[in-house]
């Protein structure tokens, strides 16, 4: 995959498509709020869908306390659409509530990590140790490779980024890169090395991203 300068300049002016409470669709992918209504979701995804087949689709789960609402969606995903379905949980989720994710027809999990860096972890209120136990939670539940954490470079110094997508490998668990707001001040040739990085880190650890691949372009 060759590392297209242009293209990181243009994901780090782009808002985040993460969201808990919006529906949208970029391409073959689409992003589903964990916090909307079932129905009315359902039926602008029959629409969107009908039209073009999307080829996978996002869950952004919102707060812990409305997870059954993002459950729920994430079984009727399952039931009425023949894709894969990522879950991402922007918090640090209990043994039973990965548990639960699975059960519900979650395929890969996303538990952002956001920083390997501890000071700038905590600072953020990332947590990093929950994180890293609930991702282990997720290891224990969820297939080889069907784990998988973000971070965000320009969040913290690129070294400790690739320090991240190392430790993240270490332990199975598939690293993804975003590119966050302060990725704007960050030399282009230094998030080059992220990338590059993350990159020979898939193709070493032979990761299967297949499924992965339409979030990842």
């Amino acid at each position: 995959m060759r590392i297209d300068q242009k293209k990181i300049r243009e994901l780090v002016a782009r808002t985040s498509p993460y969201s808990h409470d919006q529906l949208r669709r970029e391409e073959n992918v689409f992003y589903v709020g964990g916090e909307l209504p079932e129905r009315q979701t359902a039926e602008t995804l029959y629409d969107s869908h009908f039209q073009s087949n999307a080829a996978l689709f996002h869950l952004t789960f919102g707060d812990e306390e409305r997870f059954a609402n993002a459950e729920n969606l994430a079984r009727m995903i399952k039931k009425n659409f023949n894709a894969h379905l990522v879950g991402r949980l922007d918090f640090c989720p209990s043994l039973n509530l990965v548990q639960r994710a699975y059960a519900a027809g979650v395929d890969i999990v996303d538990i952002p990590l956001h920083a390997c860096d501890r000071a700038r972890s905590a600072g953020h209120g990332w947590q990093m140790e929950d994180r890293l136990r609930s991702l282990d939670h997720a290891r224990a539940v969820f297939p080889r490779w069907s784990v998988v954490s973000s971070l965000d470079a320009g969040s913290e110094p690129a070294g400790s980024t690739v320090e991240g997508i190392d430790l993240l490998l270490k332990r199975d668990i598939v690293p993804l890169v975003e590119l966050s707001e302060e990725a704007a001040g960050v030399p282009p040739e230094q998030l080059t090395r992220i990338f590059n990085h993350l990159q020979r880190g898939w193709q070493q650890n032979r990761v299967v991203l297949k499924p992965l691949l339409p979030l990842v372009f």
